[in-house]
């Protein structure tokens, strides 16, 4: 997602370079359109999680249900359990590594920016353009700072 996000921002700015100031607003709506949707995403992956747990705890009252034997209603728990420890432990290292690689590549990719436009034409529009970069920047590495974590 971070190469991916860095190679669209270059190219936005690429763009922006290329076709004048008349496209600053086009090109911003269309870097927010797609931060929008990785942000979608995500959200569409956490409701995923919680139906698995919904799913999860029904069939643990199914087996509760219509399990004869204590021991093996006891082993069903304790593999049901291991098994979302595994996922869970999978998902906090790619969370980490996630949240690594967009405050590095975002931080980059804003530099990056703030150089090329500075170097261009250090004219008003150009440091507005700048600030709006970095508020943009500093908006996504806020939203998922404080995004629910999933639980441990």
């Amino acid at each position: 997602m971070a190469i991916d996000s860095q190679a669209e921002i270059a190219a936005s700015v690429g763009a922006l370079h290329d076709l004048g100031p008349g496209y600053d607003q086009a090109l911003a709506e269309g870097l927010v359109e797609r931060i929008g949707a990785d942000i979608d995403k995500r959200i569409a992956a956490q409701i995923g999680e919680r139906v698995t747990a919904e799913v999860d705890s029904r069939v643990l009252s199914q087996l509760d249900r219509y399990a004869g034997c204590r021991h093996q209603r006891r082993r069903a728990k304790r593999m049901a359990k291991d098994e979302r420890r595994k996922i869970r432990a999978e998902r906090v290292d790619q969370s980490a590594r996630q949240s690594f690689l967009l405050a590095v590549g975002s931080t980059a990719a804003a530099l990056f920016v703030t150089a090329i436009v500075l170097t261009a034409s250090p004219g008003i529009a150009a440091i507005m353009l700048m600030a709006f970069i970095w508020v943009i920047v500093g908006a996504v590495n806020v939203a998922h700072a404080v995004r629910k974590h999933p639980p441990k």
